[in-house]
């Protein structure tokens, strides 16, 4: 009976619903940092374990992949930027750097595992009908967030990724299931370009009108976490998919859609203007006598309130702020988040990263170094892993570009064609998103972005 049941499909099915909607509690905390072990971990643990029982029982067949030696390049280097780290910088204990590290092999496993369970075009209708169940249920807990007081599990800092139960308050940004707004504007800005490109594409009523609808719904939530670097990759890329597949007239719909969102959303308008210095001065002229030293003022982008107030905070953070109900967020507010949000990459995250890159400009710092955050993974990767790790990470997406060239110079006429294309948008998304967002070290977003790239590969390589 279950003779010709591709248990690898189940496994991806699996796994596409319950990454995303799965709330970051922490089972097992690591000392030194405070990421922690989880259920996901947990999960994709065994299905990394089935999956090697697989390839030892047909003999390693992923060896044959032909992109197999530009991953074994990669996890080569981050080994030996490791071990150079432990035995010889000795940049920070050993446990972070094997756990970063791990990590790193954890997020590209899901990119084997996929490869294993879409096997011809027809599976790939599976990991897109799961992909539309999963953002359903993001969006039902992303609104009930919003509108009915569901809370919010972060881990946007040391306190709250206790696994603490918190509320929105005035400041926060919507996040749904993932640890903050960034993640979750991250991993929508990836999967709405796959669903709005269906969605035109697809010729199938039943696929058709719940694919739009989904677009629209999770759009909606996309301008609700005011990413501006999420909600702009998202726009160029989805426009530019749309030129790539010959659908022109639907880039003027979706251009006007994003154009309307921003000008519609109070929080993100506020924020572009903030951004844009030839515009500061509407914001300067309305900032109050008794501002606070900026540097003191709390980040808007973080700010939640817990359900029980805790009768002593152990670690005081200026994350944790809180105003009564009738507060209002003036433009002097916004402005001060979002240029300390700025000055925090350009003058911390950014040169931090530059640091430990001109410490060991081959090999890096070791995987984990730098701290939690940088907000650019290029930087983020020089530093870590030198140059020998950056490039062999980033080898792996030239590869899939080079191999992407021949269609775009000309009219996709079959499905396997247009979903190349389509993941080739998806991929510059990627690209775009992480000049400002470390997309490859947030775990939701990561593990998403492994299965796309396989789904990417196994469409330049399948028969038609």
């Amino acid at each position: 009976m279950f003779k010709n049941v591709n248990i690898f499909r189940i496994i991806l099915a699996s796994l596409i619903v319950f990454i995303p909607l799965y709330p970051k509690f922490p089972l097992l905390s690591v000392n030194g940092t405070y990421v922690a072990i989880r259920l996901d971990d947990i999960i994709i643990g065994l299905s990394i374990i089935f999956w090697l029982f697989h390839q030892l029982k047909n003999r390693f067949p992923f060896f044959k992949q032909r992109i197999t030696p530009l991953f074994i390049a990669y996890f080569i280097a981050i080994v030996i930027s490791t071990l150079n780290a432990i035995l010889i910088y000795q940049t920070t204990s050993p446990s972070i750097l094997i756990l970063n590290t791990l990590r790193r092999f954890e997020y590209i496993s899901l990119f084997f595992i996929t490869l294993e369970g879409v096997k011809n075009l027809k599976d790939f209708l599976y990991p897109y009908l799961f992909s539309l169940l999963a953002l359903f249920g993001i969006a039902i807990y992303g609104y009930g967030q919003k509108f009915f007081q569901f809370p919010v599990i972060s881990t946007m800092n040391e306190e709250f990724s206790k696994g603490q139960l918190l509320q929105m308050n005035v400041w926060t940004r919507i996040s749904s299931t993932f640890a903050g707004h960034y993640d979750l504007a991250a991993y929508l800005s990836l999967v709405l370009i796959i669903i709005g490109a269906v969605a035109v594409i697809s010729k199938k009523a039943w696929l058709k009108i719940p694919s739009f609808i989904l677009f629209l719904v999770g759009f909606h939530l996309l301008t609700l976490t005011a990413s501006r670097v999420s909600i702009f990759s998202f726009w160029g890329a989805i426009v530019l998919c749309f030129i790539l597949l010959r659908r022109y007239l639907w880039v003027i719909p979706v251009s006007v859609l994003v154009v309307f969102s921003i000008v519609n959303s109070k929080d993100l308008n506020q924020r572009l203007l903030a951004t844009i210095p030839s515009l500061k001065f509407q914001i300067e002229k309305n900032k109050p006598t008794t501002t606070p030293v900026p540097s003191l003022a709390p980040t808007p982008t973080s700010a939640v309130i817990a359900v029980t107030t805790p009768k002593k905070l152990l670690s005081p953070t200026p994350t944790v702020f809180r105003h009564p109900p009738e507060y209002e967020v003036t433009p002097a507010d916004l402005d001060a988040g979002v240029a300390r949000s700025g000055e925090i990459r350009f003058n911390v995250e950014w040169p931090r990263a530059m640091t430990a890159f001109k410490k060991n400009p081959l090999l890096g710092t070791g995987p984990g170094s730098i701290t939690l955050a940088t907000d650019n993974d290029y930087l983020r990767s020089l530093g870590e892993s030198g140059l020998f790790g950056f490039f062999t990470f980033i080898v792996i997406f030239i590869y899939l570009f080079i191999r992407t060239i021949p269609l775009i110079f000309k009219r996709p006429t079959d499905l396997k064609s247009q979903l190349s294309l389509i993941f080739f948008s998806v991929m510059l998304c990627i690209w775009a998103n992480a000049v400002f967002i470390d997309i490859f070290e947030a775990s939701k977003v990561a593990y998403t972005i492994w299965i796309i790239m396989a789904l990417y590969y196994q469409s330049l390589h399948l028969k038609k």
